[in-house]
């Protein structure tokens, strides 16, 4: 199949400051390539390949625009250590008012990436 490549938001709440972090991610619709986080300018297949919070956080809700052509879901990394959880595109659509909810918690400085899976 053609790769559909979508963009979408990781939202994380600052467990000190209880700041709003709205993270831009494009994800390129392609199995085990990582998402990319926007790094200041969008979300873009040149960005960064992870976020590093500066204070521990809670990532609440995942959106996406829309499904993907060859993948289905993410696997959420700490560290380049997967957490164990998937996040599935179709439970996470921007337009559904039912997301499923999120809290994965991560601590300060910690790299947060995100695979795409089949």
């Amino acid at each position: 199949m053609v790769a559909a490549p979508q963009f979408g938001t990781f939202v994380f709440v600052g467990l000190r400051s209880k700041r709003i972090y709205n993270v831009d991610v494009y994800l390129s619709d392609v199995s085990e390539a990582l998402a990319r986080f926007d790094g200041g300018g969008g979300a873009s297949s040149t960005s960064p390949d992870s976020f590093t919070p500066p204070e521990p956080v809670l990532l609440t809700d995942f959106a996406v625009v829309t499904g993907m052509t060859d993948t289905t879901k993410i696997s959420v990394l700490r560290n380049n250590q997967p957490t164990g959880d998937f996040l599935r595109y179709t439970m996470h659509l921007q337009t559904s008012t039912a997301r499923s909810p999120v809290r994965l918690g991560f601590r300060s400085g910690t790299q947060i990436r995100a695979i795409q899976k089949v």
